[in-house]
């Protein structure tokens, strides 16, 4: 009785995947390139900061600002968060910035603030979401 020869089919296949593993463009996905300091050794080890020594910079889902230091709490725009935190390191080197956003934000807006603190020589943040 006839048939079809299948004997080339698994050629077939093979010369398929190979051309479609070839071909295809994989995205890659970029993080923040961030440094991360290394884990304690131990646990129970825990660092208390004082209060003169935080700025809390907060982001709501709107992509609002407010900037919150022991003496003061201000809304500040993106354009002068730079130059604002600058001063801040600058008279205090020991000076930690704490980064909070909503969860409902949109991740540009942290993005955004995280470059102006990099940019202003910030060097100690801390970031979290509520």
């Amino acid at each position: 009785m006839g048939g079809i020869p299948t004997s080339s089919m698994s050629d077939v296949a093979f010369l398929l995947l190979v051309f479609f593993l070839s071909t295809t463009k994989f995205d890659i996905k970029k993080g923040l390139g961030i440094v991360l300091p290394p884990a304690s050794t131990k646990a129970d080890k825990r660092v208390k900061l004082k209060d003169e020594n935080i700025t809390k910079v907060l982001i709501n889902k709107e992509g609002e600002i407010l900037l919150k230091t022991k003496d003061s709490e201000e809304q500040i725009s993106m354009a002068k968060l730079k130059s604002r935190i600058r001063t801040l390191v600058k008279n205090n080197p020991d000076m930690v910035i704490s980064l909070k956003t909503d969860r409902k934000s949109k991740y540009k807006y942290m993005v955004m603030v995280l470059d102006r603190l990099q940019a202003a020589g910030a060097e100690k943040i801390s970031l979290s979401t509520n």
